[in-house]
């Protein structure tokens, strides 16, 4: 049991499924390149990321993002195994492993497509505070395998037998969660 009383009380368990919602959020948010929702209902606004050993803050982080993400067609991230220590009421610590697919465009002498997979590891401060949601108030990355390869477009089924993802507002999911009125996130 943690500094906070029981784990597993209803509204532990209701914590936990707002935390664990706040990572897919955050995993959907990356994939549509929408930077506002990283911010609105990722992060706080003073988080602190580390991906190098110095934190930086979170707005250079969704910039970075916002630059470098539509220069990739395809990507998918998702999140797996979610670990969740309250470290008090309204604090808690969160390890997770995500796996991120990723289609580089060609670059390089040989002009060839490339597929990444990244296998990484999230270790998340959560806070809820004044607005009582929880969000990441420090995040820090730790990446434990990439894995690149060629793309082979002889796998791609042909473009007329499905409904391709997009990494925008014309995304067919995104359009739909609009069209119920709901955030595209």
């Amino acid at each position: 049991m943690s500094a906070s009383g029981d784990d597993w009380s209803a509204e532990r368990i209701a914590d936990r499924l707002q935390i664990s919602d706040v990572l897919y959020r955050y995993c959907g948010a990356i994939d549509r390149i929408q930077p506002d929702a990283l911010m609105d209902r990722v992060f706080h606004a003073d988080a602190l990321i580390d991906k190098t050993g110095t934190p930086y803050p979170v707005a250079e982080f969704v910039a970075n993002v916002a630059a470098r993400h539509p220069g990739v067609p395809n990507a998918s991230h998702m999140v797996t195994n979610i670990l969740i220590d309250f470290v008090d009421t309204d604090t808690a610590f969160v390890e997770s492993w995500c796996i991120a697919l990723e289609r580089h465009p060609p670059a390089g002498a040989d002009g060839r497509t490339v597929d990444r997979v990244y296998r990484v590891r999230y270790g998340d401060r959560f806070e809820r505070r004044g607005d009582r949601r929880w969000r990441i108030a420090t995040r820090t990355f730790v990446i434990d395998h990439v894995l690149s390869a060629a793309a082979d477009p002889a796998l791609d089924p042909p473009a007329a037998a499905r409904i391709e993802g997009r990494r925008d507002a014309d995304d067919a999911i995104v359009r739909m969660r609009v069209s119920l009125g709901l955030p595209p996130v």
